[in-house]
C-alpha cells in the first residue's frame, strides 16, 4: 500500500485523491488474490474496488477535459485578436 493510509469507508471515496484510490484498488486486488479474506468479504471488497475504479475513471475523464480546455484556451490566446 502507499505511504498514505487510505480511508476504508465508501463515503470517504470522494475524499481520496486519484493516487490513493488507485493504491486502494491495488490493495484490494492483492488481498483477494492472496486469499487473505473470506468469500463474503472478497465480494464486498470487489464491490468497493469497482466503485473506486469508477471514481478513478471519472476523475481521469475530468482531468483530460481540463487539459483539453486549457489547450484550446492557450491556442485561442496565441492567435491573438
Amino acid at each position: 500500500m502507499s505511504k498514505r493510509e487510505c480511508p476504508t469507508n465508501d463515503r470517504d471515496q470522494a475524499t481520496l485523491d486519484f493516487e490513493a484510490a488507485v493504491a486502494e484498488v491495488e490493495s484490494i486486488i492483492e488481498r483477494i488474490e492472496r486469499g487473505e479474506i473470506g468469500l463474503e468479504q472478497s465480494v464486498a471488497e470487489y464491490e468497493r474496488g469497482s466503485r473506486l475504479l469508477k471514481a478513478c475513471r471519472d476523475r481521469l475523464a475530468q482531468a483530460e477535459q481540463r487539459v483539453k480546455d486549457l489547450t484550446e484556451q492557450m491556442r485561442a490566446e496565441s492567435k491573438g485578436p
